[in-house]
């Protein structure tokens, strides 16, 4: 039964009441208020469990229930926006569990909340049974949870279960969940486990991790994407592909072959079949089963996706109810990793090494990285379009999972425009036309996914990306007013032209009402396609003649030796020309 929520009359009564004694913010008067009424305590009995300032770790007070050998830890954000929790669930992952559970160096300036934890922690090793770490809040815990720059952070955080193991000695369950401080909000999900069977498994270990290889029902595979979803493919390097990519088809016809047409035995399918990689960061075996916790597939996407809309497709045929026990005895050869760090390299490189059939691409890599993630909830917040982190995502969400995430456009975003996007903002022409240098230097990639951008005005980035998407239609107009003996420099002008006329709008005294028009869907309007060419014409063209002119680059044009354009140095001088000539400043969004 969930706690009745707080009011702010009652916050500011105990701020007033207690802050002489106890100091800190008014906010920090939550996580009080909270733990007296969930815990049944008084005040002072419970005030050194709470951290009244900084240097928490990501840690707001925590708790030891004695009776359930509980302990929850808690993060506290007087707010109904989830995305404040962020910075507070990287510094929890980053150092807060290793500074509680691990063995990190001493902090003299740590919070006193943190000495009296691991002193409680020390008198009560054998006591506890479960660690929860409970993110409280004043908003929507379904839209928390739909984030996935949370879910992302949620599961980093999950992944420090290792250090709780080590730390008491034995398996001890952590459970992160995000909590509404609100009447009516559904309490903690249950954990992410999930039973499979894997026939004929051998072992293999590798520097203190575990592999298990064998077969297992296709059904088991399915069951987890059932109920994960998308999550399920987190940590795989792109998402399932298009239903009318060839290996997809193949798929489907083989299931419909063994299934509804009992043209051929399950027991072939395993046969014609690759295989798939799953990693969990727990794996519990008995009695023949197999229990993952927050299991990832890491290569199969694909294989899952089909049978879905295999079972989707054939939902009414009586055929499937008949067969349903061919469809069941059907298995893919599968590999097991079990390694508490999802997130590390290790298992990044066995996702990239178990997609070799299709090349692995650098932005690949870059999907789950949490500006990535914080991105991609900052477009469905704001502007309710998705951004395609990962190859397919988009195509493969259902129309109900379109809804329940509350997706407006029918079009999505995508990683390797949204980096040309932000790279012609910067005007590095250059590093537009070599994105895989981008992702894979971690310099240049952090140059390019600006933190700021995560607090900029998502309208501003859509309407330079939609640039992007009429580059076609504004070339054209470039070579209609360009000289004959220009036409050859267009194409190389392409980048250029994208990153002067982002400047143009940005510098345009009607910009903020170019946003407010064009800058909320990803619909290539007529109107604005229409501005773009006027601008082009009247303030571009303009500036690349005048490059033509200038002295550097006079020889060059004269032997049409255009490649000059596609340097960031071309940008520079075209930004200094238009500094005298339309009184341009370099502008960012």
């Amino acid at each position: 039964m969930p706690i009745k929520s707080i009011d702010q009359q009652r916050l500011d009564s105990l701020y007033a009441e207690h802050q002489r004694r106890y100091g800190g913010r008014k906010e920090d008067y939550f996580a009080l208020l909270y733990l007296t009424r969930k815990f049944k305590v008084d005040v002072d009995e419970i005030a050194h469990q709470v951290a009244f300032g900084g240097n928490d770790y990501g840690i707001d007070s925590y708790f030891i229930d004695r009776d359930t050998r509980n302990l929850y830890l808690f993060q506290f954000k007087w707010s109904e926006d989830h995305a404040q929790f962020k910075g507070s669930m990287d510094r929890l992952a980053k150092d807060g569990f290793a500074r509680v559970f691990g063995s990190a160096n001493q902090d003299p300036h740590q919070n006193d909340v943190l000495s009296y934890l691991k002193r409680d922690l020390r008198e009560h090793r054998e006591l506890i049974n479960r660690v929860y770490v409970h993110f409280v809040f004043k908003g929507d815990v379904d839209a928390a949870e739909r984030s996935e720059g949370l879910s992302n952070r949620l599961e980093d955080i999950g992944n420090k279960a290792h250090l709780v193991t080590n730390f008491f000695g034995r398996e001890v369950e952590l459970q992160p969940d995000f909590i509404a401080d609100k009447p009516g909000q559904k309490g903690p999900p249950p954990a992410q486990s999930y039973v499979v069977h894997l026939r004929e498994s051998v072992t293999v270990t590798h520097e203190g991790r575990t592999m298990r290889v064998g077969f297992m029902p296709l059904m088991d595979l399915y069951g987890i994407f059932k109920a994960l979803g998308q999550r399920f493919f987190d940590r795989n390097i792109r998402a399932a592909l298009s239903p009318d990519n060839a290996p997809n088809k193949k798929i489907r016809d083989a299931l419909d072959r063994v299934v509804l047409k009992e043209a051929e035995e399950p027991s072939v399918f395993v046969f014609r079949h690759n295989g798939i990689t799953l990693a969990a960061e727990r794996v519990r075996i008995a009695g023949g089963e197999l229990t993952l916790h927050v299991p990832r597939l890491l290569n199969g996407a694909q294989t899952v996706s089909s049978v879905a809309r295999f079972l989707e497709k054939s939902a009414d045929n009586p055929l499937l109810k008949r067969n349903r026990s061919r469809l069941e005895k059907i298995e893919v050869l599968a590999k097991i990793v079990e390694d508490d760090d999802l997130s590390g390299e290790f298992v990044t490189q066995i996702t990239i090494s178990n997609n070799q059939q299709n090349p692995v691409l650098p932005w690949a890599l870059r999907a789950m990285d949490n500006r990535q993630v914080d991105l991609a909830d900052k477009f469905l917040s704001e502007l309710g379009i998705f951004y395609s982190r990962q190859e397919g995502a988009f195509e493969n969400l259902t129309d109900d999972e379109r809804e329940e995430l509350g997706i407006e456009d029918p079009k999505d975003l995508r990683i390797r425009p949204l980096a040309q996007t932000f790279l012609a903002v910067q005007g590095d022409v250059y590093n537009m036309a070599h994105l895989p240098d981008v992702f894979e230097s971690q310099k240049l990639y952090q140059d390019t996914f600006r933190s700021a951008y995560i607090n900029s005005n998502a309208r501003s980035i859509v309407l330079a990306y939609k640039v992007g998407l009429m580059m076609s239609g504004i070339t054209a107009r470039l070579k209609e007013v360009l000289a004959q003996k220009y036409q050859a420099a267009v194409p190389k002008a392409r980048n250029l032209t994208w990153a002067l006329l982002i400047q143009a709008l940005l510098n345009d005294r009607k910009f903020s009402e170019y946003i407010e028009n064009y800058g909320s869907k990803l619909t290539k309007e007529a109107v604005f396609r229409d501005i773009l060419k006027q601008l082009t014409v009247n303030r571009v063209a303009p500036l690349i003649r005048e490059l033509f002119a200038c002295p550097a680059y006079k020889d060059k044009v004269a032997q049409e030796k255009y490649d000059f354009l596609r340097a960031t140095e071309a940008f520079k001088r075209a930004m200094t020309i238009a500094m005298d000539k339309y009184d341009w400043s370099k502008k960012s969004f």
